[in-house]
C-alpha cells in the first residue's frame, strides 16, 4: 500500500514538472514570437513584393536568435531576399584581411612592424618607412584608391581590376602625412596587405582566404569575388533610387582585399561567432585586431583599431565596421562584454546601415539604456559676466559684414550689421545669432542654453573666416566670399600622377571643371584663391599665381586624398 502511494506521488511530481517544463516551454516560445513580431515590424517598410531590402541577424553568447529577410533579391525575376542570400558586403571584407594578416604573422611569415617595401619593393620610397601596422590602422597616409580613381576619369561602375588600382597607388609622389602621424582611411592600404599575402602563400588571396577561413567554418556559401565574370548564383542584386525611380546599380569590382567578399547572413553567423569560439584563430589575433590604434607622439585612437573601429553605445563598448559599394550596404557590430551581436546586409543605396542596425541593437539592448536624469540646468540661460562685454562702433562691425562659405556643409552663412548691431544669419545652429562684442572682433551671443562664440579672424592664407564655437559640442569656421574675374582661371590642368586632365570652362558666367568620361563638375568661386564644388573630390580647391600674379596650378584635398597638384597648361608657350 506505501509501495503505492509512493508511485501515485511520483507520479504527480513527474506531471507536474513535466506541466511546468511545458509551460516554460511555451512561454519561451510565445517570448521568442513577440520578438520575432517586434522585430518584423521594424523592418516593415522593406517587406514588399517590389523594392530592394535586407538581411538581418542576431547572435546572443554565440546562438543565432533571430535571423530573416525582408524584400527582394532580385526584382526583374522576382526573387526574395533570404538568409541565404548571398550579398556583396564591401568594406566587411576588411576585418577577413586583417585576420590572414595577423595569422601570417602568428605563423612566423611575417611582421606587422615590417617595412612594406620587403614584400613591395615597387612601392616608391617616401623617405619614411611604412609598415604593415600602418596598413592595417589607416596611419599609412597612403592616398585613397578610391578617391585616386575618380579623380583619374574612372567611374566606380566601371570594370576596376586589382593590377589597375596597383599601378595607381605606386604612382603616388607623395602621402597626405607621414606614417603614423594621424589617420586617415585608405582602402589602398588594405589592396596592399592584399598583394602581400598572395606574394607571401604564393596563392591567389580568394584561394587562401577559402582555405584559411571560410572552409575551416564551413562558410560554404562566402567567397572573395576577384573575376567580375563569375557567375553568382543566389545573389542580391544592387538597386539605387533616381527621383524616386529604382535602377539598377552596377558592380564590376575584380579587386579583393578592402571589399568583394560575397556572404550570405547564416555564413557570417558563422564568421560573427568565431570571434568568441575561435575555431579558427586564437586570442593573441583577435586581440591585436581590437587593440587601439596609436601614432607617433604615442596619441591612442579611440576609433581605428585593424579592420574595424571602435566605439560606445549605452556605456557599453563595442565594436564596428560597415560597408557601401554600388547599391550594397552592410553592418556588423558586436557587444563583448554583453554578449550581443547584430548583422545587417542591404541591397539598396538608400538604405541607411547604421540606422536600420541599431533598430536592432536599441530594441535588444533596450533594458540596458541608462536612466535618464532631470537636469535643471539643462535648459538653463548661459549666463556671462556683465564686464566681459564691450562697445564697438558701428564703422568697427562693419568690415565683418559679407557672405561666407562652410566648406565642409556647402552652406552660406550671412554676417550683416543692423542697428548698429552684428547678427549672423544661415549658421549650423539654424537661427539668427546676435552678437554682442567681447573684443576687437570677438563676440558672444547672449540667450542661449550655450556659451556660443563667434570670432572673425585671417586662416593661414590670410583670408577673412569667421569662427563659431561651442566648448566640447562644435567647432567651425566659414571663408568670406570675395567675387573676382574668372576667365583668368578658364583653360587645361593636367595631373602626371593620375594622367589625367580637367578643363575649366566658364557657361553662363558659372564654372564647370569637365572631363572627357566624367559628368560636368560645377565649381563655386568663394575668393581669389579659393574654390569648391558639390564633388567629394573637388570640394576643396586652392589656386596658385606665380610672382607676375599668373596662375599656374590648383591644389585638391580631400579625406583620403590631400594635395593633389593640377597644373595649368600653357599651349602657346
Amino acid at each position: 500500500m506505501k509501495t503505492r502511494k509512493l508511485k501515485l506521488l511520483a507520479l504527480v511530481i513527474c506531471c507536474f514538472l513535466g506541466m511546468q517544463h511545458s509551460i516554460s516551454q511555451n512561454q519561451e516560445r510565445l517570448t521568442k514570437t513577440i520578438k520575432e513580431t517586434d522585430i518584423d515590424v521594424l523592418f516593415k517598410k522593406y517587406n514588399n513584393s517590389d523594392t530592394p531590402g535586407i538581411a538581418v541577424s542576431v547572435i546572443k553568447d554565440n546562438e543565432v536568435v533571430y535571423q530573416k529577410g525582408f524584400g527582394m533579391a532580385n526584382l526583374e525575376y522576382g526573387i526574395p531576399i533570404t538568409t541565404k542570400t548571398k550579398f556583396h558586403v564591401a568594406s566587411l571584407s576588411k576585418q577577413f584581411t586583417a585576420f590572414m594578416t595577423l595569422k601570417l604573422e602568428d605563423e612566423g611569415l611575417l611582421s606587422i612592424d615590417d617595412d612594406v617595401r620587403t614584400y613591395i619593393p615597387e612601392l616608391p620610397d617616401y623617405g619614411k618607412k611604412i609598415t604593415i601596422n600602418h596598413l592595417l590602422t589607416h596611419s599609412s597616409g597612403i592616398r585613397d584608391q578610391w578617391r585616386l580613381l575618380e579623380m583619374a576619369g574612372w567611374r566606380l561602375d566601371d570594370v576596376i581590376k586589382t593590377e589597375q588600382i596597383f599601378r595607381l597607388i605606386i604612382g603616388q609622389k607623395e602621402l597626405n602625412f607621414s606614417p603614423g602621424d594621424s589617420f586617415s582611411y585608405s582602402n589602398s592600404g588594405y589592396t596592399l596587405l592584399a598583394i602581400i599575402i598572395e606574394r607571401l602563400t604564393k596563392m591567389s588571396f580568394a584561394s587562401y582566404a577559402k582555405q584559411s577561413i571560410f572552409e575551416p567554418l564551413q562558410m560554404n556559401d562566402s567567397f572573395f569575388y576577384d573575376d567580375h565574370e563569375e557567375i553568382v548564383t543566389n545573389r542580391a542584386y544592387s538597386y539605387t533610387k533616381d527621383n524616386e525611380r529604382l535602377k539598377k546599380s552596377n558592380l564590376n569590382f575584380a579587386t579583393v582585399g578592402p571589399t568583394s567578399l560575397f556572404t550570405t547572413i547564416e555564413d557570417f553567423n558563422k564568421w560573427a561567432i568565431n570571434f568568441k569560439k575561435m575555431t579558427i584563430g586564437n586570442k593573441k589575433i583577435f586581440k591585436s585586431m581590437r587593440e587601439n590604434a596609436t601614432k607617433n607622439d604615442g596619441t591612442v585612437s579611440n576609433y581605428y583599431a585593424k579592420g574595424q573601429f571602435l566605439a560606445n553605445h549605452y556605456g557599453y563598448d563595442n565594436i564596428y565596421h560597415s560597408g557601401s559599394d554600388a547599391g550594397y550596404r552592410s553592418y556588423f557590430v558586436r557587444f563583448p562584454n554583453l554578449g550581443y551581436q547584430f548583422i545587417l546586409f542591404a541591397n539598396a543605396s538608400y538604405v541607411n546601415s547604421s540606422k536600420e542596425t541599431f533598430k536592432l541593437v536599441n530594441y535588444y539592448l533596450k533594458d540596458k539604456k541608462p536612466k535618464s536624469e532631470n537636469n535643471a540646468s539643462a535648459s538653463e540661460i548661459f549666463e556671462y559676466d556683465k564686464n566681459l562685454f564691450i562697445e564697438l562702433s558701428s564703422s568697427q562691425m562693419k568690415k565683418f559684414e559679407g557672405t561666407y562659405f562652410n566648406r565642409e556643409t556647402k552652406n552660406y552663412t550671412e554676417v550683416k550689421l543692423e542697428n548698429d548691431t552684428l547678427y549672423l544669419k544661415g549658421s549650423v545652429l539654424s537661427e539668427t545669432l546676435k552678437l554682442y562684442p567681447v573684443g576687437n572682433s570677438n563676440f558672444k551671443v547672449k540667450g542661449s542654453i550655450y556659451d556660443i562664440s563667434v570670432n572673425f579672424r585671417e586662416n593661414d592664407y590670410n583670408e577673412p573666416v569667421v569662427e563659431i564655437r561651442i566648448p566640447d559640442i562644435m567647432w567651425y569656421w566659414n571663408m568670406k566670399v570675395e567675387k573676382v574675374n574668372l576667365s583668368n582661371y578658364l583653360g587645361s590642368y593636367y595631373n602626371d600622377e593620375l594622367k589625367t586632365q580637367y578643363e575649366l570652362v566658364k557657361k553662363e558666367n558659372v564654372l564647370y571643371l569637365t572631363h572627357q568620361k566624367l559628368d560636368d563638375i560645377k565649381i563655386e568661386q568663394i575668393n581669389e584663391a579659393y574654390f569648391s564644388s558639390k564633388n567629394r573630390n573637388f570640394s576643396n580647391m586652392r589656386f596658385k599665381r606665380n610672382d607676375s600674379g599668373k596662375i599656374i596650378e590648383f591644389t585638391v584635398s580631400s579625406d583620403g586624398a590631400k594635395n593633389i597638384i593640377f597644373t595649368k597648361k600653357y599651349y602657346s608657350e
